[in-house]
């Protein structure tokens, strides 16, 4: 019978396409870490898992979802920006919670339980003269909340029979609203005992943030108001930053909305910061790509490293976040793919600086100065870099976005006699930033970064290469700036 959880639940292809085992991210530990701390809340607890834009919150709580089923708690899965077209967040959270739930085992549907639930529900709804979520918002009467249209044509009408409406209605609401939540939770000690199964109910509400400030309003009145109840547990995904910018676009700009958020949520937690470097180690450099492509800095021929370690590096550094990184690669893996196609048609080893490619494609993207004073130079100005956006900290990635610039723009020819131990080849390599940036002792660490572009700056040499510079870059970053 318990496998029948898993057989039966909506989004059971999640189980095989998102678990934590395959987590790029390396969310194991805090997921399952998650899940023992809501599993220990069973009495109407509603958790705000905060993270901002683009750090993999949907794809977390696919996952989460996953594991909920591995752990057999009956979990329900609902995008709320999905449903944003409804203008009743009540009828969506009550539909995909009942719908849901009969999907495990096929049958709850007939339990006794869950009529009443589903009778009581369609009551509150049908008997709603305002609405109680549209209640607490019925200054929005305009708008799209609950009841509006109702509440237009009781306002209409006598007054004497709006109040005795509004006092019926309002005294139906609140014994309704007891019972089912009362009923919910006979629900669930039902699962429990006949289906085995594990409590609470876990119910993951995604892309709150997303949707119209009024509707995210009046879904966490509804979860609230309706489903703080025993044995069922609430995980709200958010940009908690940007709902509370929603909410005082409903109650304007002096609104506390971080403290009006507090009356829905019993507890806020985090997403971690992914491991960035990790998550690029385990992108897919293209496999296809022309052995007459030279891509630098590199150990040996065709070593695509570098492709992973420089987006890594400088995603870290300007601070982008996971579907940011996404971007970049897509946008990397195209321009490659280009000029592999390039060694074919011009019959010519094409010669590629990565960290010059990767920076230009986030600074084309940040549509920032410094990228457009260097648009229709064939030359790149590295004096004229501004390392604002690169932080302090990241020493290493200066030293090899200085060097990198330096090469494309190096006119001087290196001596291939040149030995590499004694460094003589630092000559090379004018900029005073770097000097001050690398020490003595430090300059074994980047043997191999200038061991590899002693070998491009000699590639100018021979006219069997075509080593780019910055008008080529220039070209294909345009082309893939149309990428989103």
């Amino acid at each position: 019978m318990a496998n029948s959880l898993k057989d039966n639940a909506k989004y059971k292809k999640w189980l095989k396409t998102h678990h934590f085992g395959n987590c790029k991210l390396d969310r194991k530990d805090y997921g399952e870490f998650l899940s023992n701390y809501i599993t220990g809340e069973k009495d109407g607890f509603v958790l705000n898992l905060n993270g901002s834009w683009g750090t993999g919150k949907t794809e977390f709580l696919k996952r989460l979802y996953s594991h909920m089923l591995d752990e057999n708690h009956p979990v329900i899965y609902i995008d709320a920006w999905e449903s944003d077209f409804s203008k009743d967040p009540l009828t969506v959270v009550t539909s995909e919670l009942l719908s849901q739930l009969e999907k495990f085992n096929g049958g709850i549907g007939k339990l006794e339980d869950a009529k009443k639930v589903k009778e009581l529900f369609g009551k509150v709804l049908k008997g709603t003269a305002v609405g109680l979520a549209g209640l607490t918002t019925h200054v929005l009467a305009g708008s799209a909340s609950i009841g509006a249209d109702v509440v237009k044509e009781i306002v209409a009408s006598d007054p004497k029979e709006f109040t005795q409406e509004l006092t019926k209605n309002y005294a139906s609401q609140i014994k309704s609203i007891k019972e089912i939540r009362e009923c919910l939770g006979q629900l669930a000690e039902v699962l429990q005992s006949t289906y085995k199964y594990s409590l609470p109910v876990v119910l993951l509400v995604d892309e709150l943030d997303r949707c119209r400030p009024t509707y995210s309003i009046e879904m966490l009145e509804v979860i609230k108001h309706f489903f703080s109840t025993k044995n069922f547990v609430f995980v709200v995904a958010t940009d908690t930053e940007q709902l509370c910018h929603s909410i005082k676009c409903v109650y304007g700009d002096g609104f506390e909305s971080e403290q009006y958020l507090k009356r829905f949520f019993d507890r806020k937690i985090s997403l971690p910061k992914p491991d960035i470097d990790q998550y690029v180690s385990l992108m897919d450099c293209p496999d296809d790509l022309s052995s007459d492509l030279y891509l630098f800095p590199r150990e040996h021929p065709q070593d695509y490293s570098s492709v992973q370690l420089s987006i890594a590096a400088l995603a870290k550094s300007y601070d982008l976040k996971i579907r940011g990184v996404d971007q970049l690669f897509s946008k990397t893996v195209s321009c490659l793919r280009s000029a592999s196609e390039a060694c074919e048609k011009l019959a010519m080893k094409q010669v590629l600086n990565v960290p010059v490619l990767i920076l230009g494609l986030i600074e084309q993207d940040s549509n920032s100065e410094w990228y457009h004073q260097q648009a229709y130079n064939s030359k790149i100005s590295v004096e004229n870099f501004k390392f604002d956006a690169l932080y302090n900290n990241m020493v290493p990635t200066r030293i090899v976005i200085i060097i990198a610039l330096e090469a494309i723009t190096l006119k001087q020819r290196i001596d291939k006699h040149h030995q590499i131990e004694n460094f003589k080849y630092w000559d090379t390599i004018n900029s005073r930033e770097i000097r001050s940036l690398i020490s003595q002792k430090s300059k074994e660490e980047y043997f191999n970064v200038l061991r590899s572009y002693i070998e491009f700056c000699d590639l100018h040499k021979s006219e069997l290469f075509n080593v780019w510079l910055w008008d080529s870059y220039k070209k294909l970053i345009e082309l893939a700036g149309t990428i989103e």
